[in-house]
């Protein structure tokens, strides 16, 4: 009985990823997603009880999705800067692909902190460990010296998010998210980043 419950929970992120990703948060309802899935509207709100905890789950969802993806990369990539850059392009791809749904993201974090840091709170833990993960490879292997791990994967991931802050404040941008014009000048500025940092570890 749990797997098939796990299977249909599964169904639903994956249709109202979709839903999302085209038509936004604001213009899909609970109604539309119940008719793609072939779903009653009451079986539907038995898994989710309402559109903003659909959206929260969509998005943990997606995000693990990424963070599969990467770690996939690393079994098979022992280059630390490769696997850094690949981290850095594959995230902003899934921004892209799934515009609509993570610009909503900014003003509903605004509107419910609390719900957003419960599934995006994991979600930079698990970034620090992947990056934490790649510079390991590096130190393992030599190639690298790095006195605390955690730490170091800590402030790559801060640098990081901060370069979108950055860049939105230089252009005096009031959003608090990318316009599509932005992501290539962030992944530019990222990736140059993420190079002067891994010749600063140099062994």
């Amino acid at each position: 009985m749990a797997k098939n419950v796990d299977i249909k929970r599964a169904k639903i992120l994956e249709v109202a990823k979709r839903r999302f990703a085209h038509f936004g948060m604001a213009k899909t309802t609970m109604a539309e997603i119940a008719k793609d899935l072939s779903f009653s509207k009451a079986l539907l709100y038995y898994y989710f009880p309402d559109k903003h905890s659909l959206y929260t789950a969509v998005m943990e969802y997606v995000v693990n999705e990424m963070i599969q993806k990467n770690e996939e990369f690393l079994e098979k990539s022992q280059d630390v800067e490769k696997a850094l850059m690949f981290v850095l392009e594959s995230r902003m791809d899934l921004m892209k692909e799934n515009y609509n749904l993570f610009e909503y993201s900014s003003s509903f974090f605004m509107q419910n902190p609390g719900e957003v840091g419960k599934s995006l709170g994991p979600f930079f833990e698990k970034a620090k460990e992947l990056f934490a993960k790649i510079l390991k490879i590096g130190v393992d292997k030599g190639e690298l010296q790095v006195d605390d791990i955690q730490e170091t994967a800590e402030l790559l991931l801060f640098a990081q998010m901060g370069m979108k802050a950055g860049i939105l404040n230089q252009e005096m941008n009031d959003c608090f998210f990318p316009s599509p014009d932005d992501f290539d000048m962030i992944l530019h500025k990222q990736k140059k980043m993420v190079s002067i940092f891994v010749r600063g570890l140099k062994a």
